[in-house]
């Protein structure tokens, strides 16, 4: 399966932050990367970041939205509307 990307934002002025959809060793995997301007205008998969396995992704998901609340019940974040 070619890479499927879900989501990117800036991190930075040379660093975007990448979640995609791919595969490894016939492995279906989640994605969150960091790539990176190398300079000639391609980016580029940084060292940064975390590949897992798609069965995961339920887990994963449910920990970022806990997170989500919990910064938001903080006032880290702006509240969703």
């Amino acid at each position: 399966m070619d890479p499927v990307v879900i989501a990117e934002w800036p991190r930075n002025a040379r660093e975007t932050l990448r979640v995609s959809l791919a595969e490894f060793k016939g492995a279906p995997t989640v994605d969150l990367r960091v790539w990176y301007d190398d300079g000639a205008g391609r980016m580029k998969p940084g060292r940064q970041g975390v590949t897992l396995s798609t069965k995961q992704l339920p887990r994963l998901a449910e920990a970022v939205a806990h997170a989500l609340a919990e910064a938001e019940a903080r006032g880290l974040v702006a509240p969703r509307s």
